[in-house]
């Protein structure tokens, strides 16, 4: 007899693959498509059933966001670019503040300022490169302030976590282990996996990322910090095209059975949101947008551009879902409803925005050789 998590495996990769389909002839990016199959099954489809493939869906992912982010390209990031970094993080105290005015103590308030302020590196990085945008000068300045935003919020799970003080202490001492091995180990270690196959690689990363994982559990720190940490480690060792490319179909299967199981556990999450969540939302989609339009003029992009920048910012994502899932663990349901409104309105729109922002500001003009060659070396 068919085992029932076979069943539901089937049922989902069919319907991810007719939602895929359709918004491929429209030229959109899938990930919408996967949030509102889920939100069609509803409670139909027994999402339980599909684990463990969504949460290694999302742990893969934190990896991938790790290997754009190795520790070559952190340690190029301009000035420019962090002070577009810095104007985007006002949205952290801001969105604290709100918290505190609708009623949640310091813990809350402040995870729901990391919900407001973050957006989804991975969900921002493949739009980026789905609509073929990476060289572009905008992107540049976005990638960095990705960065900037993912370590921020880093700490901010570290210290959030279910226990404060050995998970604040294991976190910060296996961050700053993991950054030496990255940063000064890296060149060794590199030449010693060069002669590796693609087989031993592949079972190497996958055993690096489920430790990394769950060394970070056991300490009371985010699983999902160790994966990303994990992938700077494994970028500084020479190691990012062939993860990519490794990792890439198991990654991309696993991320379109999270979103769907996101969409479909939202409803339930949903059903007792009220007009204050729906504010709160609506306030984070609205927040980080002249936030991010002066940074990006601080960075020394052009008008057209600036507004680029800002709209490419606006999807929420993996980090917003982890701050929720711990929101909801402590007690705190309203900012775990703010995650999922914000997360499955600002994906849908952010798409259709970066999809469509040339042809409504002004088609913009692809960058020469020169200056792709600047971008490119700026990472």
């Amino acid at each position: 007899m068919i085992h029932p998590s076979v069943e539901a495996f089937g049922l989902a990769a069919a319907l991810l693959a007719l939602g895929a389909a359709l918004v491929h002839r429209l030229r959109l990016p899938p990930l919408p498509a996967y949030l509102l199959v889920g939100l069609a099954l509803g409670g139909r489809l027994e999402v339980e059933a599909l684990e463990p493939l969504p949460s290694l869906g999302l742990l893969l992912l934190l990896f991938s966001v790790g290997l754009e982010f190795g520790p070559d390209r952190l340690g190029q990031l301009s000035h420019r670019v962090l002070r577009a970094g810095v104007w985007d993080a006002l949205a952290l105290p801001l969105g604290t503040g709100l918290g505190l005015l609708a009623g949640l103590e310091w813990r809350g308030a402040l995870l729901l300022g990391g919900i407001l302020y973050v957006s989804s590196s991975a969900v921002i990085v493949k739009l980026i490169l789905d609509l073929r945008r990476a060289t572009y000068p905008e992107s540049e300045v976005v990638l960095g302030v990705l960065v900037f935003e993912d370590l921020v919020v880093a700490a901010l799970l570290v210290l959030l976590g279910p226990e404060v003080g050995s998970g604040l202490l294991g976190g910060v001492g296996l961050a700053l282990a993991y950054w030496v091995v990255a940063r000064r180990l890296g060149p060794l270690l590199s030449r010693a996996v060069e002669g590796f196959s693609d087989e031993l690689v592949l079972l190497t990363g996958a055993a690096m990322v489920g430790g990394s994982a769950a060394l970070f559990h056991v300490l009371g720190a985010s699983e999902g910090i160790g994966a990303f940490l994990c992938g700077v480690v494994a970028a500084g060792l020479g190691l990012r095209e062939r993860l990519e490319r490794l990792f890439g179909p198991v990654r991309d299967l696993g991320v379109a059975l999270f979103f769907l199981t996101v969409g479909a556990q939202a409803l339930g999450l949903l059903q007792g949101a009220g007009w204050l969540a729906a504010s709160l939302a609506a306030l984070g989609l609205l927040l980080k947008l002249p936030l991010n339009l002066r940074g990006a003029r601080e960075a020394g992009l052009s008008p057209k551009r600036q507004h680029y920048a800002a709209l490419y910012l606006i999807p929420r994502g993996e980090f917003n879902l982890i701050l929720g899932a711990l929101a909801l663990e402590q007690g705190y349901t309203l900012v775990a409803q703010v995650a999922v409104m914000l997360v499955l309105a600002s994906i849908p729109l952010g798409s259709l925005l970066m999809r469509y922002a040339p042809d409504w500001l002004g088609r913009s003009r692809r960058p020469g050789s020169s200056e792709v060659q600047r971008v490119g070396r700026s990472g």
